[in-house]
């Protein structure tokens, strides 16, 4: 399965961000389609060898793991959260190795808040998959939902060197290092990001955030303007065209 930018994190927006003064928080990005796996799905199965369907006869004997991931993925789409992490933990009896079902289960414990239980889970997925883009990305968001922001940036550095043009990998590596305080590597990050998706609103709003902590007022009265000038009718209209004019700035429209 190829990941969908509403798939991960937030069903339709990507990084939506309130504003700071004690409100300064964004949801990770959800990722945008990508080359693996980082979301449980009932096609989630990798290719079975030519001529073989998943779950035949294979040298001799069944591949019923591959059925219990199939069905993980439809409990999953379903709704069914603990049927998908009963039939994942089955799979996973029968090839404790397998990083796809390692991170499918990872993923569904996410899902129901049971985050601690996943870190470990995602972290043997990267021990067997290092080069996978996905792995590494699900780790650096579950580390983030426990405010280990320092162990979620290194994750999503390293995703960000597998898959450089992600735009969501990128935005999730600059909020990483705002919440760790480097204002001027998210500065960095959030710049990549909005070079390669420039119409997302909240990664204007989010690079306005960190060069105002920089003191750099008229870029990030410039970075709120372009918020501002992308999301027209944002619920904090207000609030940030009163910031714009407190930067010394003149606000748009």
């Amino acid at each position: 399965m190829k990941v969908t930018a509403a798939g991960l994190v937030a069903a339709t927006a990507v990084g939506l961000f309130v504003l700071w003064m004690g409100r300064e928080e964004a949801a990770p990005a959800a990722a945008p389609a990508a080359p693996a796996l980082a979301r449980p799905s009932a096609r989630s199965i990798p290719s079975a060898p030519a001529g073989e369907a998943p779950g035949t006869i294979v040298g001799g004997s069944k591949i019923a793991f591959l059925d219990e991931r199939r069905a993980g993925g439809v409990a999953y789409e379903a709704g069914n959260y603990e049927e998908a992490i009963k039939v994942y933990r089955a799979a996973l009896t029968r090839n404790p190795d397998d990083a796809e079902t390692l991170s499918n289960l990872g993923q569904v414990l996410v899902r129901v808040n049971r985050v601690e239980e996943a870190i470990p889970l995602f972290q043997r997925a990267v021990q067997l998959t290092p080069s996978r883009w996905a792995v590494h990305f699900n780790l650096a968001r579950a580390q983030g939902l426990l405010g280990n922001w320092k162990d979620a940036a290194a994750e999503y550095e390293v995703a960000q060197r597998l898959f450089p043009d992600d735009y969501a990998t990128e935005f999730n590596l600059g909020l990483a290092h705002h919440k760790i305080g480097n204002e001027p590597a998210a500065v960095e990050a959030y710049r990549r990001a909005i070079e390669l998706q420039p119409n997302d609103a909240s990664f204007h709003l989010a690079l306005g955030i960190s060069l105002e902590k920089m003191s750099q007022p008229s870029e990030a009265a410039a970075a709120y303007s372009k918020y501002l000038e992308l999301s027209p009718a944002a619920p904090d209209l207000e609030k940030v065209r009163a910031r714009i004019a407190q930067l010394g700035a003149r606000p748009p429209g």
